[in-house]
């Protein structure tokens, strides 16, 4: 998927326009986005290497049901949500993304509050509480034209927190105990899980994102 063409809606992202250059490919000489035929042999070779970075990291997360995962180019009209926390605007840019079926959901299943629609998409999207505050949304919004390749795949359950959670490590540029609970709410959920199971899409190479306000978008119908 990677091999067969440029994808233009990609082009503001700097990890696949730096994978462009690494295949040889000139950014001021895109044309009609196909791959110069010269470069066919090193955009192949560069989109493998690509390739297995991105599987890679997606087993490292152990948050995704092997079984379930595939690759999948979605094409535009098309709408995907992340959520991310305010307290960590460097981790703003993540390849975890869902789908609006996740949102519709996640309306039917519950009442009209902004807070209790978050608790749900925290437990289906199965966020451990000292991940994220979850208290931002982004949204990409594709074209007709748009082409974005991924993996889509069912989200493991995953522990209320994780084993970090009461972690006291110290470093030069975090001085202080990096510990975002308390030992006692840690281990009075300890061997609590959120179920998970919603389909979750990775963007290896994310477009323009948007923010909006979580809360107003939330309590809509």
């Amino acid at each position: 998927m990677l091999a067969a063409k440029i994808f233009p809606a990609l082009l503001e992202d700097a990890v696949y326009r730096s994978f462009l250059v690494f295949a040889g490919v000139e950014l001021s000489k895109l044309g009609d986005y196909s791959v110069p035929p010269a470069l066919r042999k090193n955009f192949g070779t560069a989109a493998k290497i690509r390739a297995h970075i991105i599987v890679a990291e997606i087993e490292k997360s152990r948050a995704l049901d092997e079984d379930t995962a595939g690759a999948k180019l979605w094409r535009g009209p098309l709408t995907m949500y992340r959520l991310w926390d305010s307290d960590a605007p460097e981790r703003r840019v993540s390849v975890w993304w869902f789908e609006p079926n996740v949102i519709d959901v996640c309306k039917k299943s519950t009442p009209r509050s902004a807070e209790v629609r978050k608790n749900w998409l925290r437990e289906h999207l199965a966020v451990p509480l000292d991940w994220s505050k979850l208290n931002r949304i982004d949204y990409i919004s594709l074209t007709a034209d748009d082409e974005l390749p991924a993996i889509v795949g069912s989200g493991k359950p995953m522990p209320v927190y994780s084993p970090d959670a009461v972690s006291t490590k110290q470093s030069a540029t975090q001085p202080l105990p990096m510990a975002k609970t308390t030992p006692k709410e840690y281990f009075d959920n300890f061997g609590k899980s959120f179920p998970g199971g919603i389909r979750q899409t990775i963007l290896p190479f994310i477009p323009r994102a948007v923010g909006m306000d979580i809360n107003a978008f939330l309590s809509k119908g």
